[in-house]
């Protein structure tokens, strides 16, 4: 059980072409997964490069509360958003987490951390990705994403299921990233469905249960847990002092859902989606249902 749960919770169209894009080349070698405790799939614990961890000493403090929580470790995904983090590429993200490893094996620290990002969809992303590679998280062929509407709640323009054709096309497995927070448009479970439909995986924020990310957040976090649409849960981690109300979240999960559901999807699903290699299947739940 979850060390973390001794806690108490605080009062479309045309096809694409096929043009295989190759992964940066690793430069280092990273971890298998430790055979049991939670690992968060989403996290900014790379110190100064993103909205994250500030400065190593940070990063070290909130992996210290990872480890207090029962978290073996973390996938550092750091925004891959080019007008706003120019110098995020998958390989200098790969670059980065090799010396985040480096220093907490300097420092004694037993945790494991694998390269990621979290690729914020824009139109143009595949011209992006054509170039610079595609940020996977660590070995696997797992791309975690995240779409914001400009204005409109309702917007859902063509390009992204434009790019999440490319990258299944590609042999690539996309997830979304709280879903929950998109938008609080009546249409977004529908626009869920039909992304799981075409074999996109869902992953949820643990801190939405707690009410701090908006009512409307918390209202869909709780109707996607109860339709069991989510493949991961993951704590979106950014810095110690936002992490506490994150891991609140998921003694929240525990307690509303089940002990089971949290492991599932916190233990299980992680792992599963780091050893990914194979063509995406088109039903969702599989990361989380495999036998």
């Amino acid at each position: 059980m979850l060390d973390v749960l001794a806690r108490s919770p605080r009062p479309h169209n045309q096809p694409i072409p096929f043009v295989h894009t190759h992964m940066p080349r690793p430069t280092h070698q990273f971890p298998a997964a430790p055979h049991a405790g939670p690992i968060d799939l989403h996290s900014h614990l790379l110190p100064g490069i993103d909205d994250g961890c500030e400065h190593f000493e940070q990063t070290l403090e909130t992996i210290t509360k990872l480890q207090r929580a029962g978290f073996v470790g973390s996938v550092c995904t750091s925004h891959v958003f080019p007008e706003v983090y120019p110098v995020n590429t998958p390989l200098f993200l790969q670059e980065q987490t090799a010396e985040l490893q480096r220093q907490l094996q300097k420092y004694n620290v037993n945790y494991a951390v694998w390269p990621g990002g979290e690729l914020r969809l824009f139109d143009g992303v595949i011209a992006y990705l054509k170039e610079h590679g595609v940020p996977t998280l660590g070995e696997s062929n797992c791309v975690l994403t995240e779409f914001w509407p400009d204005e409109d709640p309702d917007e859902w323009p063509e390009w992204i299921d434009d790019t999440f054709q490319w990258l299944i096309l590609n042999n690539y497995q996309p997830i979304l990233a709280h879903p929950e927070r998109i938008t609080n448009s009546e249409e977004l479970p529908h626009r869920l469905q039909r992304l799981r439909h075409r074999g996109v995986w869902l992953q949820g924020n643990a801190r939405c249960m707690t009410g701090e990310d908006g009512y409307h957040a918390d209202m869909w976090v709780r109707r996607f847990l109860q339709d069991d649409i989510y493949d991961i849960i993951a704590l979106d981690t950014h810095n110690p002092d936002t992490l506490e109300s994150r891991l609140d979240g998921l003694v929240m999960i525990a307690h509303e859902f089940s002990v089971d559901t949290l492991h599932r999807l916190t233990i299980d699903a992680p792992r599963r989606a780091l050893a990914n290699r194979s063509q995406p299947h088109t039903a969702s739940n599989d990361i989380t249902r495999a036998g």
